[in-house]
């Protein structure tokens, strides 16, 4: 054991990351519950790392600038549908995500994973181009927005400007509004049925969109040529036993609903690991999104983003 090669893990503090620590294969793995935005500062500059969670849209878009040095592996750690995160103000008088057109709305970051899919599912599903939006976003931003979409970046935090009523709608997976008590809070969802909405795009889809995904920086790749694999058995070992707990604020959306109410929906496992043909769905619908909205010049190909062996991988 004296002999392993320690491989430094960063990610979210999930409990289904509880059982990766320890032995696999040559490798001593060591996973660090760390702050998100953090670790993406830490790549987004070229900061060196072995492995690390990270957003899969950007990326996408790191690679298709010609300034990424990593490889994705087939594990996805963070899925969330994206109906539910629209935020207006309590008293405001859009209804429908039409209402939206010619609005003014804000958000932290463009680029963001739950942005893209929110993008695509808005002209997917309602015929709502992101053209027609007028976008208000964070001065720094990880990538320049395209022309096309609008955005005026502010020194404001866009949330604040939306309860303030100077803005009219606000995009954010988890606004700080919400950890008020019920009664104190000043947003509200759009949708305020979009569990419903979120079922039945999953039951029509078949996608739980896909967020973050696990990156080994190439230079730890080249030099642990088997890593991949290790690190795709320690996460699914690990994943199968938090399954077991049937703990469901991790995996399971629709925080309200009882683990049994839905899990089967999922056919019992929620966040499939590997290049599965739903799985390569997911990811193909989010590069077409990321594509069409001029956030990447070129689509990539499955084998462009994860190693060609992962293809035979299953958990």
């Amino acid at each position: 054991m004296t002999n392993l090669k320690k491989i430094n893990i960063m990610g979210g503090d999930y409990e289904f990351t509880l059982n990766i620590s320890g032995p696999m294969d040559v490798y001593d793995l060591n996973y660090t519950p760390s702050d998100l935005p953090g670790i993406y500062k830490k790549i987004l500059n070229q900061e060196n790392f072995q492995v690390s969670e990270f957003s899969f849209s950007n990326y996408c878009m790191m690679r298709d600038r010609d300034i990424c040095m990593m490889t994705a592996i087939p594990i996805f750690v963070n899925r969330g549908f994206r109906h539910g995160i629209i935020w207006v103000r309590k008293d405001s008088e859009l209804n429908t995500v039409n209402d939206l057109k010619n609005c003014k709305v804000g958000i932290k970051e463009y680029s963001q994973t739950a942005a893209v899919w929110l993008r695509g599912i808005l002209l997917e599903e309602y015929d709502l181009h992101w053209s027609s939006i007028d976008w208000y976003a964070n001065k720094k931003q990880r990538f320049a927005p395209p022309i096309q979409a609008n955005v005026k970046l502010i020194d404001n935090d866009p949330e604040e400007l939306v309860i303030k009523g100077e803005l009219d709608a606000y995009v954010a997976p988890r606004p700080l509004d919400i950890q008020k008590s019920p009664k104190d809070r000043s947003l509200k969802p759009l949708f305020d049925n979009y569990a419903e909405i979120e079922r039945k795009y999953f039951e029509r889809c078949g996608i739980y969109p896909i967020n973050h995904c696990l990156m080994i920086h190439r230079d730890t790749l080249i030099k642990n040529p088997s890593l991949g694999y290790s690190l795709f058995k320690a996460y699914s070992k690990s994943k199968a036993k938090a399954l077991k707990r049937k703990l469901g604020s991790t995996f399971l959306p629709w925080a309200d609903k009882q683990w049994t109410d839905i899990i089967e929906l999922f056919d019992n496992d929620p966040y499939p690991y590997g290049l599965t043909e739903p799985n390569m769905k997911n990811i193909d619908k989010l590069i077409n999104y990321l594509y069409e909205q001029k956030l990447i010049k070129v689509r990539p190909s499955i084998d462009d983003l994860f190693p060609a062996e992962s293809r035979l991988w299953r958990e």
